[in-house]
């Protein structure tokens, strides 16, 4: 009886210990602890409601993996700067960042500081009908849009192709127009035609019609321009578009790039060290090229002694100028509608969004492999400076479920823009923005492409100003920018230099 009793004993202290140990014939526990992983973003983007609504759904699935995620907001105007600030302290800083949010023309500048997906990223999220044998970089490409696969996947320091990033949605330029000034035009127009009688009731309807149709071509849209622009000599008091120059054009770099891609110019080269937007089709300089085509085109707009004049340096900013009703189209991203109805609600009564025109008809079969607009991104990234593995893992766990399709539904749904994956049917309230996504592209910038930018709006100010030929302009923003892809150390995996 007594050695039963000790038995009992015994049996009971075993499985205390046993529940105490987890079972782990090493004393540690069956239970992994939690990591938490924190999510940097900034203001400027996501409101905070939603941001935490996605880390609220995301934390109630990963009870498997043990992942709890933190959102950290920081203020845009110091964003870039503390992010950068706490890659160079090693993570020191409180709560430092496991992901970050960066504009994806900018990651070829945090890719060293990064670490990128596994090769096997997608295997286990991928169903059973849709998995193949495909490494990650392969089932970006197939999975993501175009300008994604382009954005994200770079050669890493054994010269193999890495994904760096995954961005949740893609956004494009497009045009805007204010239906209100339009039909002002159509009944100014007719009005006018009463008292002078130059035109036929036919004429009338023909030009009435091209009025009240979106531009498809540039040329439909210079068509357009005469009727559409108020102005007494040089004075303009309401513009047809504000195009041709620098300072009070928001997005005048990327209009004039886009340009320059319709126009099928080769912005750099294969190996991405040298820009080549100076230089004739065949890549030699020569005295008139795609890319110049495109800079005269452009300046067209600002131009007094040209018939297409209808906008200067005096105007407001585009998008004051849009809100106040002084200008009939814009071009711009689908982002900027979210800021203009929240200053002028009243603007969502007469405010339309269309495709980008195009060089040539974009509805033309012979078209298809022509059409060019730019797409713009943020990308969600895992940071390598605290050197955790078990936290870059947990990182890119929350990065492809963050911008798969049931993880990028809120997201989506509360910035109303288009999903970066091909199968995803549109969230963006503007049918043009999703369409276009699929030939909305990029071009390799180093790793400076705001200073790539504000070289282009040295370019346009040069040129409009006459303080250089449109040539010797093109010429310097060429030379400055291969200066800037020599010195960029991380390059696309791509072959193409985003011709």
């Amino acid at each position: 009886m007594i050695r039963l009793q000790k038995t009992m004993v015994l049996l009971l202290c075993a499985v205390s210990v046993f529940a105490l140990t987890g079972c782990s014939s090493g004393g540690g526990s069956s239970t992994k602890p939690i990591t938490t992983i924190y999510w940097w973003r900034s203001t400027d983007d996501a409101p905070e409601a939603t941001l935490k609504a996605i880390v609220s759904a995301y934390n109630a699935n990963s009870a498997t993996s043990r992942v709890k995620v933190e959102v950290v907001l920081k203020d845009s105007r110091t964003y870039e700067q503390e992010v950068l600030d706490a890659l160079a302290a090693n993570q020191s800083v409180t709560n430092a960042p496991d992901v970050i949010s960066v504009n994806g023309q900018d990651l070829p500048r945090f890719v060293p500081q990064l670490t990128p997906a596994a090769d096997n990223l997608f295997d286990s999220k991928m169903s059973k009908a849709n998995k193949l044998s495909k490494s990650s970089d392969e089932y970006v490409a197939m999975l993501y849009e175009p300008s994604v696969a382009k954005t994200v996947l770079f050669k890493d320091s054994a010269g193999k192709t890495k994904v760096f990033g995954l961005p949740i949605g893609v956004d494009n330029l497009a045009l805007y127009i204010n239906t209100s000034l339009i039909n002002k035009a159509v009944e100014s127009l007719t009005t006018s035609n009463t008292q002078t009688k130059d035109l036929s009731k036919d004429e009338i309807k023909i030009l009435t019609k091209k009025l009240q149709t979106p531009p498809q071509t540039w040329t439909d849209l210079v068509q357009m321009v005469p009727y559409l622009t108020v102005k007494n000599g040089s004075d303009i008091s309401s513009s047809a578009i504000a195009l041709g120059s620098a300072g009070n054009v928001e997005r005048a770099y990327d209009i004039l790039q886009t340009l320059m891609m319709q126009t099928q110019t080769q912005m750099t080269n294969d190996n991405l060290d040298t820009a080549t937007f100076n230089q004739s089709q065949s890549g030699a300089a020569s005295s008139s090229s795609p890319g110049e085509a495109a800079l005269k085109f452009f300046l067209r707009f600002s131009n007094p002694n040209d018939p297409l004049y209808t906008w200067n340096d005096k105007m407001p900013n585009d998008v004051n100028a849009f809100m106040q009703g002084q200008l009939a189209m814009m071009v711009h991203y689908e982002d900027v509608y979210r800021f203009m109805i929240s200053e002028t609600p009243s603007i969502k009564q007469s405010t339309t969004v269309v495709a980008l025109p195009q060089i040539s008809n974009p509805s033309s079969p012979t078209s298809a492999n022509t059409l060019k607009t730019t797409a713009k991104m943020r990308v969600e990234a895992a940071v390598s400076a605290k050197g955790d593995a078990t936290k870059q893992a947990a990182a890119w766990d929350f990065i492809q479920w963050l911008t798969s399709k049931n993880g990028s539904s809120n997201y989506l749904s509360a910035m109303k823009i288009s999903s970066a994956l091909k199968e995803i049917t549109s969230k963006s309230k503007f049918k043009a923005i999703d369409t276009q996504k699929t030939f909305a592209d990029v071009w390799y910038k180093g790793h400076k492409a705001q200073q790539v930018d504000e070289i282009f709006l040295s370019l346009i100010d040069d040129t409009a100003s006459g303080r250089k030929t449109p040539k010797d302009a093109l010429d310097k923003a060429a030379s400055d920018t291969t200066t800037i892809l020599q010195a960029s150390k991380s390059k696309w995996a791509v072959t193409s230099g985003g011709d």
